[in-house]
């Protein structure tokens, strides 16, 4: 049976997140080494940069980094994870992470073509200098509604799309993504469990 949470239009929840595969979906925007002036002036990738850069480092100016690297005090918050599919454990720090906003077909894990733009901003952020030493969660999320067990399944598929995505056409390379789906285990808004706002990807960086 489908499930409730997912068969709304998700042109009504911008915060809708991921399921099956990519579905045949192809693309017609150019890769990403066409345009590499966008990393140094694109406002989207450097916000990406900075809430996943290392505490040690940020960007002294667009994407590209500059090669200006300033000390930020933040604590790291550690969570140790078994990622399916992958047979490790991954650390994951909750303080370097970002929300990808990105839409999928309804009750599937097919991405709409208005996730192109996102995730190329996404793709220059993590093909940035700063980050090329760094590996990184692709984490799917739904809300409570629905079956517990369906919409794990459905995270992680949606959180493998948008990985599958970032290695075909972002350039990034395998090694450095790990897709997970924690269904609604990590709710953003814990008092009201069924609220679209819980369906989202975020990015994390993995420290260890």
């Amino acid at each position: 049976m489908k499930n409730a949470d997912e068969r709304k239009d998700n042109s009504d929840l911008p915060q809708m997140m991921s399921r099956r595969a990519l579905g045949g979906f192809v693309l017609s925007l150019p890769l990403l080494s066409a345009v590499p002036a966008l990393a140094q002036t694109d406002q989207g990738a450097t916000n990406i940069l900075r809430s996943l850069a290392p505490h040690d480092r940020v960007p002294g100016g667009g994407a590209s980094g500059g090669g200006r690297v300033v000390v930020r005090r933040v604590a790291p918050v550690p969570r140790r994870i078994q990622t399916r599919g992958y047979g490790q454990d991954v650390v994951i720090d909750l303080t370097r992470r970002v929300e990808v906003t990105v839409f999928f077909d309804n009750d599937s894990a097919s991405l709409r073509r208005g996730a192109e733009a996102t995730l190329m901003r996404l793709a220059l952020a993590l093909r940035d200098p700063i980050l090329l030493d760094q590996r990184f969660l692709i984490a799917g999320h739904t809300s409570a509604e629905g079956g517990h067990d369906y919409n794990v399944e459905l995270s992680q598929e949606r959180a493998a799309a948008v990985r599958d995505w970032l290695v075909s056409y972002g350039e990034i390379a395998p090694s450095r993504l790990v897709a997970h789906g924690f269904g609604p285990d990590m709710l953003r808004n814990p008092r009201s469990p069924y609220s679209p706002v819980n369906r989202r990807v975020e990015v994390i960086a993995i420290t260890g």
